[in-house]
């Protein structure tokens, strides 16, 4: 390998400031098109699939009771 294929090999390795930027942008416009709300996305689960999203809120409900110190605080009064 010659030190020019060798330079040529490491710039990809290294992008330039102007890249940075680029591939900054993209992935951040990638994150706000696919962001939505907490909301948003239950709705959409309930929209789709009631039975699940019940069975969903159950579990978390259960997960709060039972995995919190506020949860065995309520369960012991």
């Amino acid at each position: 390998m010659s030190e020019e294929k060798l330079s040529i090999e490491w710039s990809l390795l290294e992008p330039t400031a102007e890249q940075r930027r680029k591939m900054e942008r993209r992935v951040l416009t990638w994150l706000e098109a696919r962001e939505t709300s907490l909301a948003a996305e239950w709705l959409g689960l309930v929209k789709l699939q009631p039975l699940e999203a019940l069975g969903y809120a159950a579990a978390s409900a259960l997960a709060l009771v039972l995995l919190t110190p506020i949860g065995w605080l309520g369960a012991l009064l």
